[in-house]
């Protein structure tokens, strides 16, 4: 069984079709392209869906590498013809064995003695915690862990986990981005927009290579495919730096040492419902993985770091409670301070052929990602964005200004949610329970304004007289949205009854916050006159 010339992935063409999705083998991704082109794929859980994302990227990536920037837009408007493409998939196809005594798809390569057999369960991030997994059809959420699943899909599953890999307990190594990463995706705008565009916006040219982590010199498969070759087994402290890697290295990582158990045995896929000649019902696992260390940036993933610990290497940002929201715009889309962005983010910057696109079909970021807490998933995230066609210096300008108005309601959102909490209780400190919730309806409902405002500063970056009327509006929309709020759940009410006196004093004390948080957004308008 092959992932990349079995036919088994669910697509959805530009004309659509009753019933069933179609399956398609990955080479015949371009098939039809003229007619009727593929425009996206059918997947079975929210994680499954941006890890084939990011799994057909980096095939593509390794096995349709265009040249340079005009190679990449002469192939973004008119891709390779289908036979051409094919022979370039394929050309890896003993690379993708699912089922093999030999390399098998992100299963470790080499003897098992000493590895433990695990239940299918444990191969979803998400389980056993909380004891159901995350399908398409809510009617099977009841069914609880599933017991058997059709082989692509397990590649799938394992795929899935090696690539968000939390921590496993002790041994079993965490991703190479870390426990959890924060995919960026870009997306082309566009209903009828083929699957095709929505990869190649995310493709990376020969000649910028260089400037990602890793070493281009390591030009075997195995430097490429980590499972073409025995794990570098960590048990005494060995380390996998990105000096020893290929740089496409990286769309591939794998951390875990697992082989998937196969059973010749006919049968129904728990979690699609597709049956099957073959199943996999449990796998094998054995600790000291890949331990990724070292500076490793992946193209689809921002990157934090500390100017005053220039010797620490950047962090991969990762999702974290109260969801993607636009405070981290900045960070995903555009570029921010102390943050590197994301590759695939700064090369839509720089490249004028990118540009052009972005600027054509208009474009989004798709983050996504699991809020980790160790080896437990606390919420499975996933957000767009506008991504705008900023050239670099024009990025660093417009991240400069929103990164202002996201502070100054940042202040406001968290003096709402403390004046909240000192309407209800008499000792506000020692008061226990979680008040997100009202900084989190402060964000939502101030998103659409957000982004209302930036399309319009999107249209002219340059103008002073735009900003100092963007700052102004955004104080009026901060007010509003802070006294609707605080009215809203200061006056609900509590345990020992409605405090009149304590909701009198709270909101004296937030008109005090808004003013100073006006005070300075005002600062805003003097600096841009």
């Amino acid at each position: 069984m092959n992932l990349l010339k079995d036919t088994w992935l669910p697509v959805i063409r530009q004309n659509g079709s009753l019933g069933e999705p179609e399956k398609i083998a990955i080479w015949q991704l371009l098939d039809d392209y003229n007619s009727n082109p593929v425009t996206d794929i059918v997947a079975y859980r929210p994680d499954f869906r941006n890890a084939i994302y990011q799994l057909l990227i980096g095939i593509v990536q390794v096995t349709a590498l265009p040249e340079d920037e005009e190679h990449w837009s002469d192939l973004y408007h008119k891709p390779w013809a289908p036979q051409e493409f094919k022979e370039k998939v394929l050309r890896f196809e003993h690379c993708f064995e699912i089922d093999s005594a030999g390399p098998a798809f992100m299963q470790d390569f080499g003897p098992i003695e000493g590895f433990k057999e695990e239940t299918l369960g444990n191969l979803f991030i998400n389980l056993p915690a909380n004891e159901h997994y995350m399908v398409a059809d809510a009617a099977k959420h009841e069914k609880g862990a599933p017991q058997q699943i059709n082989p692509y899909w397990a590649a799938v599953a394992l795929h899935t986990l090696q690539t968000f890999a939390p921590s496993g307990g002790r041994g079993h190594r965490v991703g190479l981005r870390g426990g959890g990463p924060l995919t960026t995706i870009l997306i082309p705008d566009g209903d009828g927009c083929s699957l095709w565009h929505k990869i190649w916006l995310n493709i990376i040219c020969e000649d910028t290579i260089p400037q990602l982590t890793g070493d281009i010199s390591k030009a075997d498969i195995s430097d490429m495919f980590p499972w073409m070759k025995p794990t570098k087994i960590s048990e005494n402290g060995d380390q996998l730096f990105a000096e020893e890697c290929h740089p496409f290295h990286m769309y591939f990582g794998m951390p875990r040492r697992i082989r998937l158990v196969f059973h010749d045995t006919p049968g129904e896929c728990d979690l699609t419902g597709i049956q099957s000649s073959k199943m996999v019902k449990k796998y094998l696992t054995r600790h000291s993985g890949n331990n990724y260390n070292g500076v490793w940036q992946h193209p689809l993933n921002a990157y934090g770091f500390d100017p005053k610990k220039p010797d620490e290497p950047p962090y991969s940002k990762k999702p974290t409670a109260g969801g993607i929201t636009y405070r981290y715009w900045a960070t995903l889309a555009c570029r921010a301070e102390n943050v590197i962005p994301a590759f695939i983010i700064k090369l839509s910057q720089e490249s004028a052929y990118r540009r052009a696109v972005i600027k054509e079909q208009g474009a989004t970021v798709w983050a996504a990602g699991y809020n980790m807490n160790n080896m437990k998933a606390e919420c499975w995230y996933d957000a767009t964005m506008p991504v705008y066609p900023f050239d670099p210096k024009t990025a660093e300008q417009v991240s400069a200004f929103i990164q202002e108005l996201i502070s100054a309601t940042q202040d406001i959102a968290n003096s709402v949610k403390m004046k909240v909490k000192n309407a209800w209780f008499n000792s506000p400190k020692d008061a226990k329970g979680d008040m997100s919730f009202v900084e989190s309806a402060f964000w939502q409902n101030t998103e659409p304004d957000f982004y209302n405002l930036l399309r319009e500063l999107s249209e002219n970056p340059e103008s002073a007289v735009l900003k100092n009327k963007l700052v102004e509006q955004w104080m009026v929309i901060l007010s509003v949205q802070a006294y609707k709020l605080f009215e809203q759940w200061a006056m609900a009410q509590q345990e020992d009854g409605l405090d009149m006196k304590r909701v009198i004093k709270a909101r004296i004390d937030l008109d005090k916050s808004v003013g100073k948080t006006k005070k300075q957004l005002k600062k805003m308008i003097s600096s841009v006159e």
